[in-house]
């Protein structure tokens, strides 16, 4: 990880004044570059975003800006290194700027000709605790008219979420009919793994049927339930079919991340990236069930790379410590 690096123009949010600078960066070319940043002017608070790609595909075909909606996360969820400290809300124009750095850092007609350009609220942080995160939705059209820009929000429906998902509606149906991705991280259909997991007031599964019911509409992409499979943990595809139509929800199965929090909580992946033969049969089970199921598996460099939510910026808070 590359430590210190030189302020550049781009490190200014100029509309407001905000500032940041990049305190540290680590990556690996064609698959993502990860900035761990710090607000200039205030409280010297620490994020992270995301300039990524798809390995897949090139830049041009496919792009993905991920960004920090929190400094850190207050949740704790058990396999998140972004949890490692909390400091508040991250305001509009700063997640904006995130997005405006990123852009920047390529030639400027790449963000209007990108085939997919996608802005993804899910890095450090709950986005449903942040109540600028659908305003942020509907400002994004004025970063780019790229027609190909997508907006993806991942959450853990923390209790009371029914007023924000509202708003992101909203935001939704004027600006991004069938180009946005929202995606529920459930990760067990027992409560009692649900509760270990994520030790927090969370919505149960009944809850979360009926919001995703609420928020889909003709046209828009399924909403995903995530699980990010874990040794031990029970996933019943039987259950999920009892609660959620398949019309409107997709299933996404991935690996748990290796992360330092995760391990310090003794949790471990139910199956390794690079033999996923042992969870083929869950696989099968939700596609009986009906649901349009994936197995996402991303590029092994990028847990190389330290990658995963939260691992930069804790490293850098670490670091800082010593």
């Amino acid at each position: 990880m590359e430590q210190g690096l030189a302020i550049s123009p781009w490190n200014t949010w100029r509309s407001t004044g905000i500032m940041f600078e990049i305190v540290a960066k680590s990556g690996t070319d064609g698959i993502a570059d990860v900035y761990v940043a710090r607000e200039k002017g205030g409280r010297g608070r620490i994020f992270e975003f995301v300039d990524g790609l798809d390995h897949r595909y090139k830049r041009q075909d496919k792009w993905i800006i991920n960004i920090s909606t929190q400094f850190g996360c207050p949740l704790n969820c058990l396999f998140c290194d972004a949890s490692h400290t909390f400091e508040g809300n991250i305001a509009l124009e700063l997640m904006m700027g995130q997005i405006s750095a990123v852009l920047k850092m390529h030639d400027e007609s790449l963000k209007k000709t990108c085939r997919k350009l996608k802005v993804h609220f899910a890095r450090m942080g709950e986005p449903a605790l942040n109540p600028s995160v659908p305003e942020a939705i509907g400002s994004l059209r004025n970063m780019t008219d790229n027609p190909d820009l997508w907006a993806c929000v991942a959450t853990t429906l923390p209790k009371g979420s029914g007023s924000w998902l509202r708003r992101l509606r909203e935001a939704k149906e004027m600006h991004f009919r069938g180009r946005f991705q929202l995606q529920f991280s459930i990760n067990s259909t027992d409560d009692s793994h649900r509760s270990k997991l994520m030790p927090f007031d969370y919505e149960d599964l009944g809850k979360a049927a009926e919001f995703g019911a609420y928020f889909f509409t003709k046209g828009d992409r399924k909403v995903a339930l995530n699980f990010a499979l874990a040794k031990g943990v029970a996933v019943e595809p039987d259950k999920i079919r009892r609660l959620f139509d398949p019309e409107i929800f997709a299933i996404k199965l991935t690996p748990l991340n290796p992360t330092s929090k995760g391990r310090e909580s003794g949790l471990s992946s139910a199956f390794q990236p690079v033999d996923s033969t042992c969870v083929i049969s869950l696989v099968e089970e939700f596609r009986d069930a009906g649901f349009e199921t994936v197995l996402s598996i991303g590029d092994q460099r990028e847990n190389e790379i330290g990658s995963n939510c939260g691992q930069a910026a804790r490293s850098v808070l670490d670091n800082a410590a010593l």
